[in-house]
């Protein structure tokens, strides 16, 4: 039968500047500190979350000479963090306070699947996308459909129409 996962647990990032990352982390997304510790060769790693679970994000030193800003984002071994706000307004609300903040977007916001143009096996969700101080992308999305387990997506109830409204909308 496998392993079922029901979502990400945490992830953790290397960073190059922790203190600007630490800032970033907490200052622009929020984040709250449950531990920040220091080891005696100076590198440090904060625990870090969103609500009342022990963290569901560690940011971490880089080794020392590692340089994490020369490689471009296509390059990067993480694809994106995805982190997901409770409903529209809390997505315009998070939108509004990187804005803020001064942060820039790299697209969005925009709405995957049909709704927003796209294909018919998109989520639905609104997202926008980001890159932190290390150049990692960030997205914070709202609304995403949910498919129960041993369903098909599109379901096949509504499938059909799509396809027959939307001519030429790919899977």
């Amino acid at each position: 039968m496998g392993i079922h996962i029901k979502r990400i647990g945490h992830v953790g990032l290397l960073v190059e500047d922790f203190e600007r990352s630490f800032r970033f982390y907490t200052e622009v997304m929020g984040c709250r500190v449950t531990n920040r510790r220091k080891a005696a060769d100076g590198s440090e790693t904060a625990f870090l979350r969103f609500d009342d679970m022990h963290h569901d994000f560690v940011i971490s030193s880089a080794p020392p000479g590692t340089d994490l800003t020369t490689v471009g984002q296509r390059e990067r071994l993480i694809q994106q963090i995805a982190f997901e706000v409770e409903d529209r307004d809390a997505f315009l609300k998070a939108l509004a306070h990187l804005h803020a903040k001064g942060v820039k977007l790299l697209s969005g916001p925009l709405i995957h699947g049909i709704e927003g143009g796209g294909n018919l096996g998109g989520s639905g969700s609104r997202s926008f996308y980001f890159l932190d101080p290390d150049g990692n992308r960030l997205e914070i999305y709202a609304d995403m459909m949910r498919v129960p387990n041993g369903e098909e997506f599109p379901r096949a109830e509504y499938a059909e129409a799509l396809r027959a409204l939307m001519p030429g909308a790919s899977r």
